[in-house]
């Protein structure tokens, strides 16, 4: 039999023929590819969606994404999760029914009773974006803590000459005095109020700018406001808040109540700063 250094001719046409094509043959690379195939089965098309929504909607569900994949990767991956997803229509109809029944009572009952928690936290990249979503803008004036301290009058009002998304913190400028630069953590700055939030009813411990001032002090809502229409005649609004202030007694002892636009009026910083996935009872449920 003819050979071809050593081997024969037939040997080597028998192992040839066990090699498959280079087509089918399996790829090692390391490289790791993200779908980008838009699922079938879904009838909505999140490709028209925002950015900014589809980037909310993966934060709310905590889907997997790549930190840098476009709007068109996150698309596919809200889809299919919305996909994937089992609904009890009997129990969402329900859910709907009652909400609509009870208006806006009870709405952090719903959720704890409806949501699905796995035992953790929002991933902190989900938290540093949602942050970052809702920062101030420059040139906007904001609450800006300036002070270590917690004594009253620590807040002050400030505009935003910049935001950075990477440290997530502020530089302000005092409204009293601009010749300088105050960097700040974004948990010192607080956006103000539009007048359209509801949240300031009578009793409701918050801070307010004290006339002739341009300081926050700690006061308390002492009537409820009145809501009015805005000039286009579409958005109900509350034009000013009538507070107490603390450490504002009169010679007989008294009180005064004080009329500040609701521009000025802010929450406290625990209830601004504080996130409802954060009130999650880690209880374990006990057996019946």
């Amino acid at each position: 039999p003819q050979t071809v250094q050593g081997v024969s001719v037939e040997k080597l046409r028998l192992k040839m023929s066990a090699v498959p094509p280079p087509s089918k043959m399996r790829r090692t690379s390391q490289k790791t590819t993200h779908s980008r195939s838009y699922p079938r089965g879904v009838g909505l098309d999140f490709r028209k969606l925002a950015g900014l929504t589809l980037l909310s909607y993966i934060d709310h569900h905590g889907v997997t994404v790549r930190a840098e994949a476009p709007p068109s990767e996150l698309a596919v991956a809200v889809a299919r999760h919305f996909e994937s997803m089992e609904v009890d229509e009997e129990t969402c109809i329900g859910g709907f029914l009652q909400r609509s029944q009870e208006g806006t009572a009870g709405p952090t009952d719903y959720s704890r009773e409806t949501a699905a928690f796995d035992g953790r936290a929002p991933p902190s990249l989900a938290r540093k974006r949602r942050r970052s979503k809702w920062a101030a803008r420059p040139a906007e004036q904001v609450a800006a803590k300036v002070t270590r301290t917690d004594e009253n009058g620590s807040w002050i009002l400030a505009s935003v000459q910049r935001f950075y998304a990477d440290t997530e913190t502020y530089d302000v400028q005092d409204e009293d005095d601009t010749s300088k630069l105050i960097r700040l953590p974004w948990s010192h700055v607080m956006r103000l109020s539009t007048g359209a939030e509801g949240c300031f009813h009578k009793g409701t411990d918050c801070m307010a700018i004290f006339p002739e001032t341009t300081s926050f002090y700690r006061a308390k809502v002492s009537k409820n406001p009145v809501w009015k229409l805005s000039a286009n005649g579409n958005t109900p609004l509350v034009k000013e808040v009538i507070v107490k202030f603390e450490d504002d007694e009169d010679e007989q002892g008294r009180t005064p109540h004080r009329r500040v636009p609701s521009r000025y009026v802010i929450p406290i910083p625990h209830n601004y700063f504080y996130e409802e996935s954060d009130d999650v009872d880690l209880t374990p449920p006990t057996s019946k």
